[in-house]
């Protein structure tokens, strides 16, 4: 029997707790507003720190090696559900905000937004003894290549953080990785609601004006909540499919990924990078669209990856993760690709986009070799996209205050870069978070 349809009230509702979902939830129930956030997966860790939390939290598909979505073409996607979204799954790294990409696009980043950010998401560069002796030997080779790597930033707090713990990428169970959580948390301290389990279908628009969003829950509860504004913040895939199934038919036609693979090998003596803080130094090669870094995937991952590339030529090399060292290399591509209404994601490349690709892998080869691998027995992985963004573009479907066309109704989250940057976006989107609130006081 159908549950009665739930009607709810807020100033604000944000579909997707994601890191923009979150920053808007926390900032505009600060200021006193009436919020609900709504998050179609959990905020419990079943499994805390382990892998298992971990693949409960990505969208699966039930393929060789990897149990990550796919594209149609067959690369692997990592989109994640619950609260925080991606920043459960992703490897902790910070970027600033390209203050110079996002005027191209007539996008005003306030500097304070960003210092705000900076120290609410515990970014800051690993300290010396974080940097483990694999990530040192690629970091120095880089160096003596003429590549000028150097430290990169982290979300993570290395007081709460353990000297050769190589799980960022999995649920931390020492709550040393900032998430989007905390600012959940912060949201419903203040007021807000979180709806966990339900799943937003589309917008509610009349003559021309959002005026709230409709959802189910997992149990069957539908609901219809009405709203003075509303933000989709739920990932540069869900996003799309809420606003196509809101009347937004040109969501989607466009699509970044940001592609990324591993090109690895072996080292005879010491050890490799795989017991390791991941992340710790790189270089963005701007010239070539190209962002490297010191990353092996972590223990079961890279078995599996590896499993999934290779298939069993794989199979007499799966007991020297120990010796294996790594070069990552993510690439900003052209955007050729579509997100249909069911959420299926297709995803071609251009020729630029393979040119980078090859670029950054022989990069990596020649960094590996003067780390000190052999040059006959070099590996790259299959492409993974990691960001998908892009799908509601500024200057295409929002505005540069990430409005649609439809009045009070806001997008937050990658869907809205203009272009691909191949650099980690989640201290980026927080701080469109904290400028769309800044925007949201005068609306609401």
């Amino acid at each position: 029997m159908a549950k009665k349809l739930k009607r709810l009230d807020a100033d604000v509702v944000i579909a997707g707790a994601g890191p923009g979902g979150c920053t808007v939830a926390k900032e505009m129930s600060k200021r006193g507003k009436k919020v609900i956030l709504v998050e179609k997966g959990g905020a419990r860790e079943w499994f805390l720190g382990n892998r298992l939390d971990t693949l409960f939290r990505v969208e699966k598909g039930w393929r060789v090696g990897l149990f990550l979505r796919g594209t149609v073409e067959g690369d692997n996607l990592t989109l994640a559900h619950g609260v925080g979204g991606g920043t459960h799954v992703y490897l902790g790294s910070a970027f600033l905000p390209d203050i110079d990409y996002w005027k191209r696009h007539g996008v005003d980043i306030p500097q304070d937004l960003v210092d705000e950010a900076v120290k609410e998401c515990w970014v800051n560069t690993p300290p010396d003894e974080f940097i483990g002796p694999g990530a040192r030997r690629v970091w120095e080779a880089a160096n003596d290549l003429g590549m000028p790597w150097a430290k990169l930033y982290r979300h993570v707090d290395f007081n709460r953080c353990k000297v050769g713990c190589e799980e960022c990428m999995l649920v931390c169970r020492r709550g040393a990785k900032w998430t989007g959580k905390v600012f959940a948390e912060e949201a419903v301290g203040y007021g807000a609601t979180l709806l966990t389990h339900v799943k937003i279908r589309d917008v509610i628009i009349e003559n021309g004006v959002a005026g709230g969003m409709r959802a189910a829950g997992r149990d069957g509860q539908r609901y219809e909540i009405n709203a003075k504004v509303v933000v989709c913040s739920a990932g540069g895939v869900h996003t799309a499919e809420i606003l196509k199934r809101s009347g937004f038919h040109e969501a989607g036609s466009w699509f970044a990924g940001d592609p990324t693979s591993f090109t690895f090998g072996f080292v005879e003596e010491g050890k490799g990078n795989g017991f390791e803080h991941t992340m710790t130094v790189g270089y963005h090669d701007e010239e070539h669209g190209v962002l490297f870094g010191t990353m092996l995937m972590p223990y079961l991952g890279w078995h599996l990856q590896f499993i999934q590339d290779e298939r069993l030529r794989a199979v007499r090399k799966l007991l020297r993760f120990r010796k294996a060292l790594s070069v990552f290399a993510k690439v900003s591509d052209e955007g050729t690709g579509r997100i249909t209404l069911d959420g299926k994601v297709s995803k071609t490349f251009t020729q630029r986009d393979w040119a980078r690709v090859e670029y950054g892998r022989v990069i990596g080869e020649r960094i590996l070799v003067k780390a000190g691998c052999d040059p006959y027995d070099l590996h790259h992985t299959g492409l993974t996209l990691t960001h998908p963004g892009g799908t509601v573009r500024v200057g295409k479907l929002v505005d540069t205050n990430l409005e649609t066309p439809i009045k009070n109704l806001y997008c937050c989250d990658t869907s809205v870069l203009p272009e691909a940057t191949g650099r980690p976006p989640v201290l980026t989107v927080v701080v469109l978070g904290k400028r769309l609130a800044r925007r949201l006081e005068t609306v609401v």
